[in-house]
């Protein structure tokens, strides 16, 4: 593994901030406006080593890091150019952010049983099932969609989505906000991981520590 001098110096500047905090179920604006700079200071070229192969998985790399940024409209002008499942993912991500609920299960869909799936269902599922006030949940619908993300094999993105979406236009409650950020957090830091292992081959989240 690269010491910290030898790590590329986006990782320390980019990666280490934006995985250091929780992108909102609904963001307004982009979270760091620098960040957003140096982000689109990344080559492609350089992140894909020149590759036909890669550069898909590059351009899904950048995308996820603006959208972990909270920049929707950037990361929406790569990923929706970006024909693989990886793409349609962040693509169905973004319009999450963004509110438009129906747009995003389409993409999310089009993406199909993504590889992180079964290592989110499982993070998900033990992150859920630690926390003291999930079986308190009042409102009916929202305990069929935590309970569904619970005991689900696969990970359901149009569940999830619906979660969100109850969330953010109706409940507004405080502990379910918290629940469905840090569940969108390991989601985008697995999708992340995944790009950059298409890239390089190495372990983004490690090296980000």
């Amino acid at each position: 593994m690269p010491t910290e001098n030898e790590k590329p110096s986006w990782i320390r500047l980019i990666v280490k901030p934006l995985l250091g905090r929780q992108p909102s179920l609904y963001p307004i604006e982009e979270w760091d406006s620098l960040i957003d700079v140096r982000i689109d200071k990344l080559q492609v070229s350089a992140l894909s080593g020149d590759s036909p192969d890669i550069e898909p998985y590059a351009l899904a790399l950048k995308s996820g890091l603006y959208l972990l940024n909270e920049s929707l409209d950037n990361s929406h002008e790569i990923s929706q150019s970006v024909t693989n499942e990886t793409g349609s993912y962040w693509h169905g991500l973004m319009h999450r952010m963004e509110g438009d609920y129906s747009n995003a299960k389409y993409w999310l869909q089009d993406a199909g049983n993504h590889p992180i799936h079964t290592d989110l269902v499982n993070e998900v599922r033990s992150f859920l099932d630690r926390q003291p006030g999930l079986r308190a949940i009042e409102h009916e619908a929202m305990k069929a969609k935590i309970d569904v993300l619970v005991t689900s094999p696969e990970w359901n993105s149009s569940v999830f989505a619906d979660a969100v979406e109850l969330q953010v236009t109706l409940l507004q409650n405080p502990d379910i906000e918290a629940w469905l950020t840090h569940i969108q957090y390991l989601e985008f830091k697995l999708l992340l991981a995944y790009c950059y292992r298409q890239c390089y081959g190495g372990e983004l989240v490690e090296l980000a520590e």
